[in-house]
């Protein structure tokens, strides 16, 4: 198969800039409406954008084998991803919690380890290592500034360590489009789950407008996402993810006049270099299992 890295490097930036656009977009309007409300209204409408996308294709909507176990617990751990990160993005600088959400690959390689029982070196585990210290620096839990908050967007990342795991266990057979409707059916009902129990607030119309605007720059940014997925080799792409934590800078500057500190700063660099490192050590150790086999 062949690839082209540098444009589905270009895929990839400008999904990036959506899904970093709706995270500042949520934020915003955190101030009307609550979690449950956003995750609800966010994900009915993308789950009609899919079903309408599926239709217009001639594809099935809904599909019997959708419903495996492991494809359901996959989107359960993106619902619990999404509750988490939100949460934490309501409460938490944009940059913060954009930056703890990207140490997953940290947990990944953590729980590959561990739960996989994958062999790991001892080089695997200082980068491992390395990476909790970036979450530390960014956290600053000794600190009489630290907020127990900080929590939020961690365990997000945790859960997008399970989804990934997950997603090994879903058959080959099953489409992409069939993961990616389940996950946003079950996203939408948990959000509605979780709206009853904080109360369904009142907000002007005109609010609800930035759902519109949630829903299609979401729908267009995991798309371009899967597009640069399909154009280039994982291990190039992988870091290009990336630039949604100097995005996520730009806006709380702009919008919000949040300035990051040094420890933060530093924080986030560790946090790069160790997800850049595990990502490309995956693609290694998968390259070497596929040689194995063959």
């Amino acid at each position: 198969m062949e690839f082209n890295n540098l444009k589905a490097a270009l895929f990839v930036v400008f999904a990036m800039t959506m899904i970093t656009t709706n995270d500042a977009i949520v934020k915003h309007i955190t101030e009307v409406f609550n979690v449950g409300q956003i995750i609800f209204l966010r994900g009915a409408l993308i789950f009609v954008i899919f079903a309408c996308v599926m239709r217009v294709r001639g594809q099935a909507v809904f599909q019997r084998r959708s419903l495996h176990r492991w494809n359901l617990l996959r989107a359960l751990f993106e619902l619990g991803a999404t509750l988490f990160f939100l949460t934490g993005l309501s409460l938490l600088p944009i940059a913060v919690a954009s930056t703890l959400g990207f140490s997953s690959p940290i947990f990944l390689a953590l729980l590959a380890a561990t739960v996989l029982k994958e062999k790991v070196g001892f080089d695997r585990w200082a980068v491992i290592l390395l990476g909790f210290g970036g979450v530390l620096l960014i956290t600053n839990p000794f600190s009489d500034e630290a907020s127990w908050v900080v929590i939020f967007p961690i365990v997000c990342a945790f859960f997008v360590a399970l989804r990934d795991i997950a997603i090994r266990y879903v058959p080959n057979d099953l489409p992409s489009t069939q993961v990616a409707f389940t996950n946003a059916w079950i996203v939408m009902l948990g959000g509605g789950l979780y709206s009853i129990y904080q109360g369904w607030g009142d907000a002007d119309p005109h609010w609800y407008l930035w759902f519109i605007a949630l829903g299609i720059i979401l729908y267009i940014g995991y798309l371009c996402l899967i597009i640069g997925r399909r154009l280039g080799e994982l291990s190039f792409i992988g870091p290009f993810k990336y630039v949604s934590i100097i995005l996520a800078i730009l806006y709380g500057y702009l919008i919000w006049g949040e300035k990051p500190t040094l420890t933060m700063l530093a924080g986030a660099a560790v946090i790069v270099i160790s997800g850049i490192i595990l990502l490309s050590s995956e693609k290694r150790r998968l390259r070497a299992a596929a040689l194995a086999q063959s």
